[in-house]
């Protein structure tokens, strides 16, 4: 957004910060405003341009549809953006019944392994071990 129109993005970020806070976090589990004030946020929609007697208000409003199709698509290709810098380090793979694995362990996590004085030299794959279903 700050590429886009660069001389006019100080006046969108109480706007930019709005969407943020009211938006669902999946860490949170609710919103940032839901999280501090107990509630829900008031949504303050637009609804539909209808025509206005004073132009200044019919300008302000188009003026803010517009950037907030701006900030969504820029919202959209830095998503796409970051899924593919994530794709470029996974690789699909199958397995069978009766293929040989190696199991990765986290000693932190299981507690079905010993630990070792020093975790930084211990074992991080277990293994192989055959698959059975």
């Amino acid at each position: 957004m700050t590429t886009h129109r660069s001389h006019q993005w100080m006046q969108w970020l109480h706007q930019v910060e709005w969407w943020y806070n009211t938006n669902y976090h999946t860490g949170l589990v609710c919103s940032p405003f839901g999280a501090r004030y107990g509630y829900s946020p008031p949504q303050l929609s637009m609804g539909p341009l209808l025509d206005s007697v004073v132009p200044a208000a019919e300008d302000l409003v188009m003026k803010r549809q517009q950037m907030q199709q701006i900030i969504k698509d820029n919202l959209c290709k830095a998503q796409e953006r970051m899924k593919h810098c994530d794709g470029l380090h996974r690789s699909e793979r199958e397995f069978r019944v009766g293929d040989l694995t190696y199991l990765k362990l986290q000693p932190y996590r299981q507690s079905s392994i010993s630990l070792r004085k020093n975790l930084k030299l211990s074992s991080k794959y277990y293994g192989p071990y055959k698959i059975l279903a």
